[in-house]
Protein backbone atom coordinates (compact mmCIF):
# COMPACT_ATOMS: atom_id res chain seq x y z
CA UNK A 1 0.00 0.00 0.00
CA UNK A 2 1.21 3.60 -0.71
CA UNK A 3 0.84 6.46 1.43
CA UNK A 4 -2.36 8.98 0.87
CA UNK A 5 -3.82 12.00 1.47
CA UNK A 6 -7.18 13.10 3.32
CA UNK A 7 -8.63 16.45 4.13
CA UNK A 8 -8.94 17.33 7.83
CA UNK A 9 -10.47 20.58 8.70
CA UNK A 10 -7.59 23.14 6.84
CA UNK A 11 -4.66 20.25 6.59
CA UNK A 12 -3.90 17.28 4.41
CA UNK A 13 -2.97 14.57 6.65
CA UNK A 14 -1.05 11.38 5.34
CA UNK A 15 -2.23 7.89 6.06
CA UNK A 16 -1.87 4.54 4.47
CA UNK A 17 -3.29 1.01 4.72
CA UNK A 18 -1.35 -2.55 5.92
CA UNK A 19 -2.01 -5.69 6.87
CA UNK A 20 -5.73 -7.52 6.67
CA UNK A 21 -8.52 -6.57 4.76
CA UNK A 22 -10.64 -7.42 6.80
CA UNK A 23 -9.32 -7.22 10.33
CA UNK A 24 -9.62 -5.41 13.60
CA UNK A 25 -8.74 -1.94 12.71
CA UNK A 26 -5.31 -0.51 14.32
CA UNK A 27 -5.01 2.85 14.19
CA UNK A 28 -1.04 3.53 15.01
CA UNK A 29 0.11 6.92 15.80
CA UNK A 30 3.87 8.25 15.86
CA UNK A 31 6.24 9.69 18.21
CA UNK A 32 7.67 13.70 18.41
CA UNK A 33 10.30 14.28 15.23
CA UNK A 34 8.80 10.81 13.36
CA UNK A 35 6.24 10.11 11.13
CA UNK A 36 4.04 6.59 10.16
CA UNK A 37 7.61 5.11 9.56
CA UNK A 38 8.24 4.81 13.68
CA UNK A 39 5.51 1.43 13.49
CA UNK A 40 7.30 -0.49 9.92
CA UNK A 41 9.02 -2.72 12.42
CA UNK A 42 5.52 -3.58 13.93
CA UNK A 43 3.60 -4.03 11.05
CA UNK A 44 5.04 -7.65 10.07
CA UNK A 45 3.98 -9.30 13.13
CA UNK A 46 0.63 -7.94 12.79
CA UNK A 47 -0.11 -7.69 9.28
CA UNK A 48 -1.89 -11.19 9.42
CA UNK A 49 -4.64 -10.55 11.13
CA UNK A 50 -5.03 -6.62 11.38
CA UNK A 51 -6.33 -3.80 9.68
CA UNK A 52 -3.27 -1.50 10.18
CA UNK A 53 -3.82 2.25 9.56
CA UNK A 54 -0.97 4.32 10.12
CA UNK A 55 -1.09 8.23 9.68
CA UNK A 56 1.17 11.09 10.10
CA UNK A 57 -0.23 13.77 12.41
CA UNK A 58 0.03 17.58 11.67
CA UNK A 59 3.45 19.16 11.03
CA UNK A 60 5.12 15.38 10.87
CA UNK A 61 5.80 13.49 7.31
CA UNK A 62 3.96 14.05 4.63
CA UNK A 63 1.08 15.66 6.68
CA UNK A 64 0.63 19.57 6.22
CA UNK A 65 3.09 21.51 8.70
CA UNK A 66 1.21 24.64 9.23
CA UNK A 67 2.86 27.72 11.63
CA UNK A 68 2.06 26.94 15.16
CA UNK A 69 1.75 26.25 18.01
CA UNK A 70 -0.41 23.50 17.98
CA UNK A 71 -2.16 22.25 20.69
CA UNK A 72 -2.98 18.22 21.95
CA UNK A 73 -7.16 19.15 21.66
CA UNK A 74 -5.99 19.71 17.42
CA UNK A 75 -4.25 16.54 17.86
CA UNK A 76 -7.20 14.96 18.80
CA UNK A 77 -9.54 16.27 16.46
CA UNK A 78 -7.16 15.59 13.97
CA UNK A 79 -7.55 11.82 14.51
CA UNK A 80 -11.19 11.87 14.85
CA UNK A 81 -10.74 13.69 11.86
CA UNK A 82 -9.17 10.73 10.11
CA UNK A 83 -11.35 8.50 11.56
CA UNK A 84 -14.76 10.20 10.31
CA UNK A 85 -13.33 10.34 6.75
CA UNK A 86 -12.29 6.84 6.66
CA UNK A 87 -15.75 5.84 7.93
CA UNK A 88 -14.34 4.07 11.25
CA UNK A 89 -16.89 4.44 14.41
CA UNK A 90 -14.27 2.60 16.59
CA UNK A 91 -10.59 2.24 16.65
CA UNK A 92 -8.05 -0.45 18.48
CA UNK A 93 -5.45 2.54 19.28
CA UNK A 94 -1.49 2.05 19.45
CA UNK A 95 0.00 5.04 20.18
CA UNK A 96 4.24 5.53 21.43
CA UNK A 97 4.75 8.41 22.99
CA UNK A 98 3.31 11.33 21.92
CA UNK A 99 0.53 9.39 20.02
CA UNK A 100 0.23 8.18 23.20
CA UNK A 101 -0.66 11.41 24.57
CA UNK A 102 -3.38 11.35 21.76
CA UNK A 103 -4.56 8.18 22.57
CA UNK A 104 -5.43 9.41 25.77
CA UNK A 105 -7.06 12.47 25.01
CA UNK A 106 -9.30 10.31 22.37
CA UNK A 107 -9.87 7.75 25.09
CA UNK A 108 -10.71 10.92 27.38
CA UNK A 109 -12.59 13.48 25.21
CA UNK A 110 -14.37 10.49 22.95
CA UNK A 111 -14.43 7.20 24.42
CA UNK A 112 -16.62 6.23 21.92
CA UNK A 113 -14.01 5.76 19.11
CA UNK A 114 -11.69 3.73 21.16
CA UNK A 115 -12.18 -0.11 21.29
CA UNK A 116 -8.53 -0.64 23.27
CA UNK A 117 -5.70 1.28 24.23
CA UNK A 118 -1.39 0.45 23.80
CA UNK A 119 0.03 3.36 25.49
CA UNK A 120 3.97 3.04 24.66
CA UNK A 121 6.55 4.81 25.96
CA UNK A 122 4.47 7.91 27.19
CA UNK A 123 3.30 10.36 30.05
CA UNK A 124 0.38 11.84 30.98
CA UNK A 125 1.45 15.44 32.55
CA UNK A 126 4.35 17.78 31.63
CA UNK A 127 6.84 17.94 34.45
CA UNK A 128 9.49 21.24 34.98
CA UNK A 129 11.95 18.69 33.25
CA UNK A 130 10.00 17.69 30.21
CA UNK A 131 9.02 21.32 29.24
CA UNK A 132 13.08 22.63 29.94
CA UNK A 133 13.94 19.61 27.60
CA UNK A 134 11.31 21.04 24.89
CA UNK A 135 12.34 24.62 25.30
CA UNK A 136 16.00 23.75 24.90
CA UNK A 137 15.40 21.07 21.84
CA UNK A 138 12.99 24.41 20.08
CA UNK A 139 15.85 27.03 20.36
CA UNK A 140 17.93 24.69 19.04
CA UNK A 141 15.74 23.78 15.80
CA UNK A 142 15.06 27.40 15.41
CA UNK A 143 18.40 28.67 15.37
CA UNK A 144 20.38 25.88 13.86
CA UNK A 145 17.86 23.26 11.69
CA UNK A 146 16.81 19.51 12.65
CA UNK A 147 20.20 18.12 12.15
CA UNK A 148 21.79 19.47 15.95
CA UNK A 149 18.54 18.82 17.90
CA UNK A 150 19.00 14.74 16.38
CA UNK A 151 22.21 15.17 17.89
CA UNK A 152 20.87 16.39 21.33
CA UNK A 153 18.11 13.51 20.94
CA UNK A 154 19.32 10.34 20.10
CA UNK A 155 20.42 9.01 22.95
CA UNK A 156 17.96 9.71 24.78
CA UNK A 157 15.78 7.45 22.08
CA UNK A 158 18.32 4.95 21.79
CA UNK A 159 20.93 3.19 23.99
CA UNK A 160 24.45 4.19 23.06
CA UNK A 161 25.85 0.87 21.81
CA UNK A 162 22.43 1.35 18.96
CA UNK A 163 23.45 4.52 18.51
CA UNK A 164 27.31 3.83 17.71
CA UNK A 165 26.33 0.53 15.31
CA UNK A 166 24.27 3.42 13.32
CA UNK A 167 22.42 0.28 11.93
CA UNK A 168 19.59 0.42 8.95
CA UNK A 169 17.20 1.30 10.82
CA UNK A 170 18.68 3.93 13.38
CA UNK A 171 19.11 5.27 10.42
CA UNK A 172 15.90 5.28 9.08
CA UNK A 173 14.66 6.70 12.40
CA UNK A 174 17.19 9.70 11.87
CA UNK A 175 16.45 10.73 8.23
CA UNK A 176 12.44 11.18 9.59
CA UNK A 177 13.59 12.54 11.94
CA UNK A 178 16.20 15.54 10.15
CA UNK A 179 13.53 15.99 7.47
CA UNK A 180 10.48 16.54 10.01
CA UNK A 181 9.77 20.21 9.19
CA UNK A 182 11.06 22.96 11.43
CA UNK A 183 7.92 24.72 12.24
CA UNK A 184 6.13 21.11 12.19
CA UNK A 185 8.39 20.08 15.06
CA UNK A 186 8.06 23.35 17.12
CA UNK A 187 4.07 23.27 16.70
CA UNK A 188 4.38 19.71 17.97
CA UNK A 189 6.31 20.05 20.86
CA UNK A 190 4.63 23.55 21.90
CA UNK A 191 1.36 21.26 22.50
CA UNK A 192 2.98 18.29 24.45
CA UNK A 193 4.84 21.03 26.90
CA UNK A 194 1.53 21.98 28.38
CA UNK A 195 0.21 18.25 28.34
CA UNK A 196 -1.74 17.42 31.38
CA UNK A 197 -4.19 14.22 31.02
CA UNK A 198 -3.16 12.79 34.81
CA UNK A 199 -5.86 13.84 36.66
CA UNK A 200 -8.42 12.67 33.96
CA UNK A 201 -7.09 9.56 33.76
CA UNK A 202 -9.89 7.92 35.88
CA UNK A 203 -12.52 8.61 33.07
CA UNK A 204 -10.69 6.11 30.53
CA UNK A 205 -12.86 2.85 30.21
CA UNK A 206 -11.07 1.40 27.73
CA UNK A 207 -9.00 -1.79 28.04
CA UNK A 208 -5.54 -1.12 28.29
CA UNK A 209 -2.11 -1.65 27.69
CA UNK A 210 0.39 0.01 29.03
CA UNK A 211 4.56 -0.68 27.55
CA UNK A 212 7.36 0.82 29.19
CA UNK A 213 11.01 0.98 28.77
CA UNK A 214 13.07 0.41 32.10
CA UNK A 215 15.71 2.80 31.03
CA UNK A 216 13.94 5.08 29.16
CA UNK A 217 15.01 8.69 30.37
CA UNK A 218 12.13 10.78 28.26
CA UNK A 219 9.36 9.22 29.79
CA UNK A 220 10.17 7.43 32.95
CA UNK A 221 8.98 4.17 34.03
CA UNK A 222 7.77 6.11 36.96
CA UNK A 223 5.18 8.12 34.56
CA UNK A 224 4.51 4.49 32.57
CA UNK A 225 3.45 3.67 36.71
CA UNK A 226 1.26 7.00 36.97
CA UNK A 227 -0.93 6.20 34.21
CA UNK A 228 -1.11 1.99 35.08
CA UNK A 229 -2.55 3.31 38.67
CA UNK A 230 -5.23 5.42 37.65
CA UNK A 231 -6.30 3.65 34.19
CA UNK A 232 -8.93 1.09 36.26
CA UNK A 233 -7.74 -2.65 35.21
CA UNK A 234 -4.77 -1.36 32.96
CA UNK A 235 -1.88 -3.74 32.85
CA UNK A 236 1.61 -2.79 32.77
CA UNK A 237 4.79 -4.60 30.60
CA UNK A 238 8.38 -3.26 30.86
CA UNK A 239 11.08 -3.92 28.55
CA UNK A 240 14.23 -3.18 30.68
CA UNK A 241 17.37 -1.65 29.54
CA UNK A 242 15.56 0.03 27.00
CA UNK A 243 15.63 3.98 25.91
CA UNK A 244 12.61 5.41 24.24
CA UNK A 245 12.46 3.67 21.31
CA UNK A 246 12.51 -0.14 22.17
CA UNK A 247 9.69 -0.55 19.23
CA UNK A 248 12.72 -0.12 17.05
CA UNK A 249 15.79 -1.20 18.83
CA UNK A 250 14.52 -4.50 20.32
CA UNK A 251 11.30 -5.14 17.80
CA UNK A 252 11.01 -8.82 18.81
CA UNK A 253 10.49 -8.32 22.33
CA UNK A 254 7.93 -4.75 21.77
CA UNK A 255 6.24 -7.06 19.32
CA UNK A 256 5.62 -9.85 21.13
CA UNK A 257 3.95 -7.26 24.23
CA UNK A 258 1.67 -5.80 21.60
CA UNK A 259 0.48 -8.54 19.63
CA UNK A 260 -0.57 -10.15 23.18
CA UNK A 261 -2.19 -7.51 24.04
CA UNK A 262 -4.02 -6.87 20.58
CA UNK A 263 -4.95 -10.33 20.62
CA UNK A 264 -6.38 -10.18 24.11
CA UNK A 265 -8.52 -7.09 23.61
CA UNK A 266 -9.97 -8.39 19.93
CA UNK A 267 -10.68 -11.93 21.18
CA UNK A 268 -12.65 -10.52 24.04
CA UNK A 269 -14.77 -8.03 22.32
Amino acid sequence: MTVEMVRVGDIDIAYRWDGATNGPVVMMAHAMGTSHRIWDLQVPALADRYRLLRYDWRGHGFSSAPAGPYTLDQFVADAVGVMDVLGLGKVHWVGISTGGMIGQGLAIHHPERISSLNLCNTTSQSTPWYRNRVAERQAVARQEGMDPAWEMTKRLWFTDDYVDAEGPDYITTRDVFVRTPVAGYLGGTSAVANLAYREMLPRIEAPTRIIAAGADPVTPIERAQEIHQRIKGSQLSVIEGQRHFSNVEVPEKFNAILRRSLDAFTSSR
